[in-house]
């Protein structure tokens, strides 16, 4: 069979409070429950598979574990679901992962998203 190229996802959420200085509104503390989508892609192996979702799962939670239930700004100078979204795909890539997509969701009309 031809090694084919793929991509596979997971998604996880977190909570946290965050505030962005200098904002009108979003200046005061206030919290979110963020969904996390992430995108990888790779060659399919003899198994099967890009990698073992169950992996994937467990890199993309120990990742985004540092967020959760926290005040962001103690980890990200100006916290935007941007700022947010930039650090889980670069912590991502340190670890290996040859990323495509990570998406930062802090509502359900409300997100941040980049692609390689």
């Amino acid at each position: 069979m031809m090694e084919r190229e793929m991509i596979i996802g997971v998604s996880t959420s977190f909570s946290a409070a965050h505030s962005i200085p200098g904002h009108v509104k979003c200046g005061k503390v206030h919290g979110h429950n963020f969904k996390v989508e992430v995108e990888i892609s790779g060659k399919v192996g003899r198994n099967g598979m890009v990698m073992d979702f169950f992996d994937l799962k467990r890199i993309l939670d120990e990742v985004v574990s540092k967020f959760d239930h926290t005040l962001l700004n103690e980890l990200i100078e100006i916290p935007t679901s941007e700022n947010i979204c930039l650090k889980i795909f670069e912590e991502l890539k340190e670890r290996g992962l040859n990323v495509r997509r990570v998406r930062v969701a802090e509502n359900e009309d409300k997100w941040a998203e980049i692609r390689k």
